[in-house]
């Protein structure tokens, strides 16, 4: 699966954003820069549709 895929499945089941970040860390073995900067290309998405 995709990372923003897995991002946007796991922030349509109501998740915080820290919980999300801590899921991505883990899924994908990022630091938490990495992963933060994931969730940040997510919501920057989001908001440009």
């Amino acid at each position: 699966m995709d990372i923003l895929d897995f991002i946007r499945e796991k922030f349509s089941q109501d998740y915080a954003v820290e919980t999300v970040l801590h899921l991505v860390m883990g899924e994908y073995d990022l630091s938490e820069e990495e992963a933060f900067g994931n969730i940040k290309e997510y919501f920057d998405i989001i908001e440009n549709v």
